[in-house]
C-alpha cells in the first residue's frame, strides 16, 4: 500500500518488514450493504461493511484492558475514514450520543480530534484525543526519540526515554516518557508530575503511548471519563481481493 496520510508519510506501511498478514478479513460484499444481511440480523457498519454485531473480533484486542462502559452506556465498534483506510475502535454510545473520532492530517503528525462525545453530544471545539506518528524499529527508542524532538531543551531531552506505563486500567503495552527514578524522586510528594515535555509524563490526565502496526499513537484523554478503548485501534485496509483486513 503506498499512499500517504496527508502530509505524513506512510513509511513503515509501504516497508515489506513492517506489513503483516491480515489478522482477520471480512468477505467483499458483492452486492450493496444494505442489501446484505448478517447472520445476527443486525446492521453493517457504514465504510467497511463488517457486520456491526460481529466486528468486535476483527480488532486486535490483545492490549485492551477491557475498561467497564458507565451506567448507562455500552461499547460499541466505530469506524473513522483515514484516507483510504479505516479506522476500527470502541467508543461509547449513550443516551446522549456516541463517541465520534475525526481524522486531520499535518505537516509532522496526523491528529484524531474528538468531535462527537458519548456524554455531552457534538463539541464545537473538538480537542486532539490523539496524535499519530510513524515508529520505525523498536517501540520504546521510537517513541523516546518523537518525544526528545518535540523539547525545546536538549539537555533535558537526553535525559528522557520511553518507558512501561504499568498504569492499572489503561493498555497493557502502554508507554510514558518519563525521566529517571532517582531525577523523578526529587519532585513533591502527592503531587501530579509532569516531564519531558508535551509528549512526556503527565500524572494529572491520562495521557500516554501505544505503538502498534508501524504507528505511535499518543493519548491525551484528559481527567474526564474515558469515551475509547485505546487498546483496541485498529487500522484496516481493503485487500486485493476487495475485503478488509488489519493492517
Amino acid at each position: 500500500m503506498t499512499r500517504w496520510w496527508a502530509a505524513v508519510a506512510l513509511v513503515a506501511l509501504v516497508s515489506g518488514g513492517c506489513q503483516q498478514a491480515p489478522r482477520q478479513e471480512a468477505e467483499a460484499p458483492a452486492q450493496p450493504f444494505a442489501a446484505q444481511s448478517c447472520a445476527d440480523d443486525g446492521d453493517r457498519l457504514p465504510l467497511t461493511g463488517l457486520c456491526a454485531g460481529r466486528a468486535v473480533n476483527y480488532l486486535d484486542m490483545d492490549a485492551s484492558a477491557s475498561p467497564e462502559a458507565p451506567d448507562g452506556c455500552e461499547w460499541k465498534v466505530m469506524e473513522t475514514p483515514i484516507v483510504d483506510d479505516v479506522l476500527l475502535y470502541r467508543g461509547l454510545k449513550c443516551d446522549a450520543g456516541e463517541t465520534k473520532l475525526e481524522y486531520a492530517g499535518g505537516a509532522h503528525r496526523a491528529e484524531l480530534k474528538l468531535v462527537n462525545s458519548a456524554f455531552l453530544g457534538k463539541i464545537e471545539e473538538p480537542p486532539v484525543y490523539v496524535q499519530v506518528y510513524t515508529i520505525e524499529g523498536d517501540a520504546k527508542q521510537g517513541v523516546t526519540s518523537r518525544a526528545r524532538e518535540a523539547m525545546e531543551n536538549s539537555a533535558e531531552a537526553a535525559a528522557c526515554t520511553a518507558r512501561d506505563a504499568g498504569q492499572q486500567g489503561w493498555p497493557t503495552d502502554a508507554l510514558v516518557v518519563d525521566v529517571s527514578p532517582q531525577e523523578a524522586a526529587k519532585a513533591p510528594a502527592n503531587e501530579p508530575r509532569a516531564a519531558c515535555g508535551p509528549l512526556g509524563i503527565n500524572e494529572d490526565e491520562a495521557s500516554y503511548w501505544r505503538v502498534a502496526q508501524g504507528y505511535g499513537w499518543f493519548f491525551q484523554l484528559g481527567q474526564d471519563a474515558i469515551e475509547i478503548d485505546a487498546g483496541s485501534f485498529t487500522l484496516m485496509a481493503r485487500q486485493p481481493d476487495g475485503s478488509w483486513g488489519a493492517i
